[in-house]
């Protein structure tokens, strides 16, 4: 059985992604999988919580058998078979920041797919030691040429001595270790 899993993080109307998890899976190997996802620190403490369709809370999950039993002996389908169709992956136990993941329902079996698959995904990784979620705006950089600002009448605030410097910086290379001067063929 193939479980499709929506997370989300409550702090964030961006943040998404969806995963298809084998039944099979314990807790414990996906909490593996989802901290090479969203580059996580490996080190840290987690824990997961298990709601029911009402919201009632149901299991705990951690690293060491809490009474419902370890992460690395609880899998989806008994997580599914007890009720709880809402897992919190409690990520940051000091500030209480989870990843909600609930589930959507069952996918289909893809044999050449590695599992768990990310099938969906919106919004950038949260930062684990950050407090909250912050999206940070994707600020484009926009280079324009000397000549193009001068032909837009936008050179009144810009001297020579700008637009010589940027033409010099044209005329550079990266190879991957320092910055060749085209020109003179020197770092």
């Amino acid at each position: 059985m193939v479980y499709r899993f929506r997370a989300t993080i409550p702090e964030s109307k961006v943040f998404y992604r969806v995963y298809e998890i084998k039944g099979e899976m314990t807790l414990f190997k996906f909490n593996g999988f989802i901290v090479d996802d969203l580059g996580f620190s490996p080190d840290q403490m987690v824990l997961y919580e298990g709601y029911d369709e009402t919201g009632a809370p149901g299991g705990e999950y951690g690293l060491i058998d809490l009474g419902d039993g370890a992460m690395d002996t609880v899998t989806f389908d008994q997580v599914v078979q007890r009720g709880e169709t809402e897992l919190h992956y409690l990520f940051d136990l000091r500030n209480d920041r989870y990843i909600r993941l609930v589930l959507e329902g069952e996918a289909a079996y893809v044999p050449s797919r590695i599992y768990p698959f990310l099938s969906d995904e919106k919004g950038q990784n949260p930062d684990q030691f950050r407090a909250r979620y912050e999206e940070e705006p994707a600020v484009p950089r926009l280079h324009v040429s000397p000549d193009a600002v001068r032909s837009l009448g936008l050179d009144d605030d810009l001297d020579d001595d700008d637009l010589d410097d940027e033409a010099d910086d044209e005329d550079k290379i990266f190879d991957g270790e320092e910055v060749y001067d085209e020109e003179e063929g020197e770092a």
